[in-house]
């Protein structure tokens, strides 16, 4: 015959009695700290709210405004001329190359980005330019959130020159498509020729802005481009006022020059 022993003669009640009261006083603290976050209201975001779905959430804090009258948002310069066999249409996949090598996601070639556009696209080994919405999905999957491509209606955003003030003090770079030969040094160009450069800062009158169609960065890093040859170069593009900010919520904060 086996003697067990008496276990309940061991216990201590007061021991007990602490360790359930102080179980109970912790289901008590998250119970109330979950009703306090699920009184948090949801937000949509504010710029572009017809963007907005519930998988998208803006985050709680509010985006710093760059209040400088004059800055540029510190991107790398990146040529779409690098001997590729596509470099004559590589504008838009250079172009989200440089907005990638800003956020620090860098060694992602610029025929790598043409691929995974075109491959949404529907034209891998195609020698054709890239629309705006496939190199927006593109940044998407690299985790960097894009904003003021489609309007409320589900069409594309015609863009405001105070739309694209107001992405680029929160610090995004803008993408818009232009036409080419309206852009400063270009009077030459046929007219068909479209185009993507990125704008990466304000300037008096206005803007500055990346061109991947030059070489190198001494002559298309930070160019300057008026306002009003800005408004009309988009607004006579295949898809007039149309752009896409990269940046938001869950994106690092771009460093930012001033004069």
């Amino acid at each position: 015959m086996v003697n067990v022993p008496n276990r309940s003669a061991t216990l201590d009640p007061n021991t007990s009695r602490d360790k359930t009261m102080r179980r109970g006083w912790a289901a008590i603290v998250a119970l109330l700290v979950g009703l306090q976050a699920a009184a948090l209201p949801a937000e949509a975001w504010e710029d572009w709210p017809g963007e907005w779905s519930p998988g998208r959430p803006v985050l709680a804090a509010a985006p710093t405004l760059i209040r400088a009258p004059v800055f540029a948002l510190e991107v790398p310069f990146r040529t779409q001329k690098d001997g590729s066999r596509w470099q004559g249409a590589n504008c838009g996949p250079a172009g989200l190359g440089m907005v990638l090598d800003a956020y620090g996601l860098v060694g992602q070639t610029t025929d790598d980005l043409r691929f995974r556009s075109h491959t949404y696209q529907g034209t891998v080994g195609m020698r054709t330019g890239t629309a705006l919405q496939h190199l927006a999905h593109v940044a998407e999957d690299y985790g960097i959130p894009t904003a003021g491509l489609y309007d409320a209606a589900g069409g594309f955003n015609s863009w405001s020159m105070d739309d694209i003030r107001g992405q680029l003090r929160l610090g995004r770079p803008v993408m818009p498509l232009v036409r080419l030969y309206l852009l400063p040094g270009y009077d030459g160009m046929a007219a068909r020729w479209g185009h993507y450069i990125l704008l990466i800062g304000i300037a008096e009158n206005g803007f500055f802005y990346h061109d991947p169609l030059q070489p190198d960065p001494t002559s298309g890093a930070s160019r300057y481009i008026s306002a009003e040859q800005l408004e009309r170069a988009m607004q006579n593009s295949l898809v007039p006022g149309q752009a896409v900010a990269f940046g938001g919520p869950g994106a690092p904060a771009l460093p930012v020059w001033t004069p």
